[in-house]
């Protein structure tokens, strides 16, 4: 067991110890209002060569209400897919995953029977309809000098109508996926919006089938998150939070907000989905793993600290704030954690400094007491 010294006398062994205890910080044992509360005495210099950091303590403006793992995904209003209207085989592709490319640019090129087919039924269409034109002005005609039914000439016109329908449809089919059409039976898919190619399907020889997607498109850089929300939280989580999203390590961070939060629990995974926006140039790229915090405007007399700096010692949040003679460890509430923050409410106030470093030897210290 230690023996209970006064700040004083603590301060006093200390300075007249210093070179050979330089390392080795006291245990003061002091009586409050609330009962005995433990001080690890410590000076400056025995600090430095314990490596222990100190930060500062703050308001807090936001405190997380969860934490989640998430994968980073594209807007869904952001990817095209460029799908070839005709069956065939691909004779060429243009380019290649993540490259840029702008409206209306070459993506490949497929040989297809289909189109020929689709190109000669328009062919006959044509000629249908010019028939029929010459048909109906001609009853037109007999009807108007009385010499023919009108009834004739009204079927004969009716006529017209079908064959100019007939037309249009083909125009239509060969118009599908804004194609350009070569004489010889090729068509070239092109980019319908300028962006970056996320994949391409096919390889030259290889078959396509009718309306297949055969290249994608991201036509903006915007990513989302998307998390499962636990049932626990579903309710307390809203569209318009704030989101902190964290790479693996730390080493890239943005913020971002909560677009939508499903109120139905999938049956496998019994969460919901969440749906975040990440700004744009966050770093971050589809399908990289991340960690999400949902924050929200702390109440009155909450405090952030680095999420390190919260110890638990038997079960209980605690903080080792900086005091005069060394460290107090202080209790607090824990109401909300992130990766690198931590909402709490104790008896501290903004601006005293917490360690967040060498936590354990401190804890030991205190424990050893």
């Amino acid at each position: 067991m230690f023996r209970p010294l006064s700040y004083k006398s603590a301060l006093k062994y200390l300075h007249s110890h210093s070179a050979p205890f330089v390392l080795a910080p006291l245990i003061l044992v002091t009586m409050t209002g609330a009962g005995i509360t433990e001080d690890v005495v410590a000076t400056q210099s025995q600090i430095q060569h314990l490596g222990i950091e100190l930060q500062d303590i703050t308001v807090a403006k936001k405190e997380a209400v969860a934490l989640l793992p998430a994968t980073v995904v594209p807007s869904m209003n952001g990817r095209t897919a460029v799908a070839a209207p005709f069956s065939g085989t691909v004779v060429s592709v243009s380019v290649l995953p993540g490259e840029r490319v702008t409206k209306g640019q070459a993506l490949l090129t497929v040989a297809s029977r289909e189109l020929l087919e689709a190109k000669s039924k328009l062919l006959q269409a044509e000629a249908d309809l010019e028939a029929n034109q010459a048909v109906a002005k001609r009853y037109r005609s007999l009807a108007d000098k009385k010499i023919a039914a009108e009834n004739r000439a009204v079927e004969a016109e009716a006529q017209v109508s079908h064959a100019r329908a007939m037309v249009e449809a083909q125009k239509h089919i060969l118009s599908l996926g804004n194609i350009k059409i070569d004489d010889d039976g090729n068509y070239t898919l092109v980019a319908t919006n300028a962006g970056r190619v996320v994949e391409c399907h096919f390889e030259p020889g290889a078959s396509i089938t009718a309306m297949a997607p055969a290249v994608v498109l991201d036509t903006n850089d915007t990513l989302w998150v998307e998390a499962q929300l636990p049932a626990t939280l579903v309710g307390k989580v809203r569209p318009s939070d704030t989101i902190e999203v964290f790479s693996s390590g730390a080493t890239n961070s943005a913020i971002g907000k909560v677009l939508s939060v499903g109120h139905a629990l999938d049956p496998m995974t019994r969460s919901a989905k969440l749906i975040g926006e990440l700004p744009p140039d966050s770093g971050f790229v589809s399908g990289q793993l991340v960690t999400i915090s949902v924050l929200r405007t702390a109440k009155l007399g909450g405090l952030n600290v680095p999420a390190k700096s919260v110890v638990y010692i038997t079960g209980e949040p605690n903080v080792f704030v900086r005091t005069k003679v060394g460290f107090s460890l202080q209790p607090v509430t824990l109401r909300g954690k992130s990766t690198r923050s931590a909402t709490i409410e104790g008896n501290i106030k903004p601006g005293q400094k917490v360690a967040t470093s060498g936590l354990a030897l401190l804890e030991n210290m205190i424990s050893k007491e």
